[in-house]
């Protein structure tokens, strides 16, 4: 027969969520000594409390009394943690994301196959039904997308097109986005190191983009740089998932290719 040790788990999960007793009594709505007794095993929460306690915590009641794996909701808890083992925003965790991300797709898009392994290479792999698409890349790129994502396009999302996409008809404008991309508060001279163009060029690509207020030009704390450059927080991460996107459908050269078909995804207004 298992051991019980309430008393042990609560004690631990409380500790875990970073709560005192007295927080987690606030959030059951009864008394802070009832907590302690709880957790010195003087008493032991009725059968109308334990599952406000599971809820609370995302456990099973088996785990508030037997302490075994997580349950239902949990799993999300085991992949947060698994994640946050590294570094918070290092590379190591974008790659370990990634990859949980490749298991994700696994499921979505090869059903019961669970012996199967989540290979990730650089070839884009995609996936599309009438339910919505799942794209992954061992490039560093991964999204799923539902059916009713498309639904919500309105005249709102063709105005905010309207807005961002013709300043990229000029190659300059979206070299220099890539770049000020990836080295966020760069300067004039960076940019023009980086990119390898003439001054009048790299200053009639910026005038552009900071006049659709794409980009910010902002006096730098550092007079010798002068200006520095950055993304307008509006579109940084709409400019990041384009152009991700973007070099995804360009790796595959031909395309990316799609087992299940491209699929129906009508866009109504």
């Amino acid at each position: 027969m298992k051991e019980t040790n309430i008393s042990k788990n609560i004690a631990e999960l409380r500790k875990q969520k970073g709560i005192t007793q007295e927080q987690l009594s606030l959030a059951l709505n009864i008394s802070p000594q009832a907590v302690s007794k709880w957790e010195t095993n003087t008493s032991l929460p009725d059968t109308q409390t334990l599952p406000l306690i599971a809820d609370y915590f995302e456990v099973s009641i088996d785990y508030l009394f037997y302490g075994d794996e997580y349950a239902y909701n949990d799993i999300y808890n085991k992949v947060r943690h698994k994640v946050a083992e590294f570094d918070q925003q290092s590379k190591e965790a974008y790659n370990e994301a990634l990859t949980l991300f490749a298991y994700a797709h696994l499921g979505v898009s090869r059903w019961r196959h669970t012996g199967e392994p989540a290979v990730i290479s650089d070839e884009p792999i995609h996936f599309s039904n009438e339910n919505g698409l799942s794209l992954l890349s061992g490039k560093g790129f991964g999204a799923i997308i539902t059916r009713d994502f498309f639904k919500n396009i309105d005249q709102h999302t063709v105005e905010f097109a309207q807005k961002l996409l013709p300043a990229f008809t000029e190659s300059n404008n979206i070299l220099v986005c890539l770049a000020i991309i990836s080295m966020s508060d760069i300067s004039f001279g960076e940019l023009q190191e980086k990119l390898s163009l003439d001054e009048n060029t790299l200053r009639a690509a910026l005038d552009t983009l900071i006049a659709v207020g794409i980009v910010v030009e902002k006096k730098s704390k550092h007079k010798s740089l002068g200006f520095t450059y950055e993304i307008h927080r509006m579109y940084h991460t709409c400019l990041c998932i384009i152009f991700a996107t973007l070099e995804m459908q360009r790796y595959s050269l031909k395309g990316i290719s799609c087992c299940l078909g491209y699929g129906d995804y009508p866009i109504t207004f």
